[in-house]
């Protein structure tokens, strides 16, 4: 979203401090279950109608080196439609100014392995699907960025598939052993590809006063690596598997080579580490069945709340009869937006989001905010105080915490706005504070980890049975 205002670091500082010493001297402990009973002689119980529609996300999200990328392909979640991750990274020696190859003149190279570090999964376990490897073209111009969005289009690879591998998901975890020169060497957590031979001759074959010569030479001739998914040959393709490229043990492009030096042969190995200059997560979402309907259905009242973590989806939620409430005056011991999960197909294999994020919109659509004085930002962890806010998953169901922003529109008369409910892989809205005015938010939010992890069928504001709600416990003054 465009932003619209912006403030210098001092004004960011204080606006934190004004918020944090406000914070402090609210006594009410709210959100922390301390409520008093319902009797309905001075404390009372009143649940608000919401209307619920749904959106697709326009995601700006990049993935840096340090996240956990997602490769493979889910080709139909029957609520959902299909997902597909590809991974781009670049790879070069630890230094530059030498040849890597020792020898060069007799180098033999015996087999070359692609290693990835495997970090989890999300859908199906028992999904096989067949991994390809790619060089990237070092064309100008192509693959040049540190960080790219998750939705940039492909790069432009080498027509050759330099190695493929059928991926049994259910064993990425499994220990496995290997040989590396005289040594038999045990890993875990290692996705292995091995890769053509002759891809590796051009190496031992640069030159130290131009490939060599620096890190930004070496990219311009080899930019690195992109690893897909076969969508033909995959035979099943119900899945997601994640792999950290900062791996400094499992993650690396390996040369198995002998060279004779004096007469003498030896067997020697040459690792090329990921490069952090250089690397991308491709996420590619096409909607299908229930949740490409009810994108589209044109109903602003939906009975059904289809959620999709990055690159996904979000959820309005309107609360019509606010109007009402705000109008007298009253102590809210406690305020909850509450979401209740509906049974969906493969609900058990495509499961929920850990963790949801609400906040608020204006009415053009072009800005967002944290929930006024019931968010907390921390700079820690997840950048905010979830256990206030809410939003984690439990006993089918997500809850918000609104009491303080309730109260704060019923006592002070500050503006509310039509609230989003979403699982982004990070948030970025303003943060405001007690009095309505809002600062840049420092960091960004981390929510719902690892990235296009997560998705959701719930009960929207017209449903007959579990319909989303606001619930709110109060006591008149």
């Amino acid at each position: 979203m465009n932003r619209k205002i912006s403030l210098s670091v001092f004004a960011v500082l204080t606006g934190l401090l004004i918020y944090s010493s406000c914070t402090k001297v609210d006594t009410t402990d709210l959100g922390k279950e301390l409520i008093p009973v319902v009797d309905n002689v001075s404390t009372f119980e009143t649940i608000l109608d919401v209307e619920t529609d749904n959106f697709l996300f326009p995601d700006t999200t990049r993935i840096t080196g340090s996240s956990l990328h997602a490769l493979g392909i889910i080709g139909d979640d029957p609520e959902f439609g299909r997902t597909e991750a590809r991974i781009y990274s670049a790879f070069g020696p630890s230094s530059y100014g030498t040849n890597p190859f020792v020898v060069q003149d007799s180098v033999v190279i015996d087999s070359i392995v692609l290693s990835l570090a495997y970090g989890g999964l999300y859908g199906d376990s028992n999904s096989i699907q067949r991994y390809e490897v790619y060089q990237i073209a070092p064309t100008p111009g192509n693959f040049v960025d540190s960080v790219y969005r998750i939705s940039t289009s492909d790069f432009a690879v080498l027509p050759t598939v330099l190695g493929s591998k059928d991926v049994d998901f259910k064993t990425l975890n499994d220990s496995l052993w290997y040989r590396d020169r005289k040594d038999t060497v045990k890993t875990v957590n290692e996705l292995r590809i091995r890769l053509d031979t002759s891809f590796g001759r051009q190496f031992v074959n640069y030159d130290t006063a131009i490939q060599y010569k620096s890190d930004s030479a070496f990219k311009t001739y080899f930019k690195g690596l992109a690893i897909k998914t076969n969508n033909t040959i995959s035979p099943a393709k119900n899945g997601l598997a994640y792999f950290n490229l900062t791996s400094t043990t499992n993650t690396k492009l390996t040369f198995y080579t002998r060279v004779t030096n004096n007469g003498v042969i030896d067997t020697t190995t040459t690792v090329f580490a990921y490069n952090s200059g250089n690397q991308a997560n491709l996420i590619t979402r096409t909607p299908a069945h229930g949740y490409q309907t009810y994108l589209n259905n044109g109903t602003p009242n939906d009975d059904k709340v289809y959620i999709q973590s990055s690159p996904g989806s979000y959820a309005t939620v309107k609360i019509p009869g606010l109007d009402t409430f705000k109008n007298v005056n009253r102590v809210i011991h406690r305020a909850e937006l509450i979401i209740e999960q509906i049974p969906s197909a493969q609900d058990n294999i495509y499961t929920t989001p850990s963790l949801m994020f609400v906040d608020a919109i204006n009415a053009a659509g072009d800005s967002s905010f944290a929930i006024r004085n019931d968010f907390i930002y921390t700079g820690q962890g997840n950048g905010y105080d979830v256990a206030n806010l809410g939003g984690d998953y439990k006993n089918n169901k997500y809850v918000f915490n609104l009491s303080r922003y309730l109260q704060s529109v019923v006592t002070k008369k500050l503006p509310y706005y039509t609230l989003r409910i979403y699982a982004p892989f990070f948030a970025d809205p303003y943060l405001q504070g007690p009095t309505g005015t809002s600062v840049v938010m420092p960091t960004y939010l981390f929510v719902n980890s690892p990235i296009s992890n997560g998705r959701l069928v719930a009960g929207g504001g017209s449903h007959p049975t579990q319909k989303m709600k606001v619930r709110i416990i109060y006591s008149k003054i």
